[in-house]
């Protein structure tokens, strides 16, 4: 049934994320439709690197409170024992709920990084796809045949013969504006562009975290969809961000934007393309996360408290 409401360092890399801030914000669907929508700059940009040890990997495991992203599709390599493809997935672990955004391109290589892993697919709780698109759509079915029994969390506009076929399976819910699908977890809900999307918002002590799938609609306009539902500003954005074939002057003003937007740390991938990874790189220094498939970002508190944590 349907409801309806790339190769780098080896180290272990240990980011400070400071402050999250707040706007003033007026009501959301107003703000949206004057396109006012306002988010604080920033009063510190302020980020301590630190190079771990290697070590037991329980100090990488996501404790109470904290927040574990896990790359396991990506065009880009992290880990070599990882199979890369054209598409994206990341398993989002947070208090106590377990949820992949998009499934990649085909189920053997999704799979396959997951057994690397040693993720088993049943504990997949719920599944939210960003978009449409056979790269983040394609692994799916085959996810389900391996045992997973999520709740699906799709778009109104995804074609109903896409829903039929899932449905026999699983529950199958149409998003909404700022819906929650986990303790903390929100959805942006449908972003209207030539091609509609969602992103996953997760709310965290240090400020938000988007996970962005293609950012079809624009990957600005996602980020002050994120600040205006949660009220506060967005500290990392990680995902695709849709970027290839941008200008150099294009690119320079959407990461002079990005900067004005408040957020502090980027992580493209997939579908941003080289010349815009590289801008964030050169722009964001320390503050750039390098990612792809294999990585693990672990953001949350404890011993590490106020750190953002990268697995190599």
């Amino acid at each position: 049934m349907i409801a309806r409401p790339w190769k780098h360092s080896a180290s272990l890399v240990a980011l400070l994320i400071l402050g999250t801030g707040t706007p003033v914000a007026a009501a959301y669907l107003q703000r949206l439709a004057n396109g006012s929508l306002a988010v604080r700059k920033p009063t510190s940009d302020s980020t301590q690197l630190t190079n771990l040890p290697r070590g037991n990997p329980k100090m990488l495991q996501a404790r109470e409170g904290q927040l574990r992203i896990t790359v396991l599709y990506d065009n880009y390599s992290h880990d070599p024992r990882m199979q890369t493809g054209w598409g994206f997935a990341a398993l989002i672990e947070y208090r106590d709920r377990t949820i992949l955004f998009d499934t990649g391109a085909d189920a053997p290589t999704l799979l396959a990084n997951m057994r690397a892993l040693a993720i088993d697919p049943r504990r997949i709780e719920a599944v939210a796809l960003s978009h449409a698109h056979g790269d983040h759509t394609g692994g799916l079915a085959g996810l389900l045949e391996a045992g997973a029994r999520p709740a699906v969390h799709l778009l109104p506009s995804f074609p109903s013969s896409f829903i039929r076929q899932i449905q026999a399976t699983v529950t199958v819910t149409e998003v909404t504006l700022g819906q929650q699908i986990g303790e903390g977890v929100f959805t942006t809900g449908e972003v209207s562009g030539t091609i509609p999307e969602q992103a996953l918002i997760v709310d965290t002590e240090l400020g938000l975290v988007l996970v962005t799938g293609c950012a079809h609609p624009g990957v600005l306009e996602m980020i002050e969809r994120a600040s205006a539902l949660r009220g506060k500003k967005v500290n990392l954005v990680l995902g695709g961000f849709h970027l290839r074939g941008k200008s150099t002057a294009e690119l320079q003003a959407i990461v002079a934007a990005f900067r004005r937007l408040g957020v502090e740390k980027v992580a493209p991938c997939h579908c941003t393309g080289d010349p815009a990874i590289q801008m964030f790189r050169d722009e964001y220094l320390d503050n750039f996360v390098p990612v792809g498939v294999g990585r693990i970002v672990v953001v949350g508190s404890g011993e590490e408290s106020g750190r953002l944590q990268l697995r190599s």
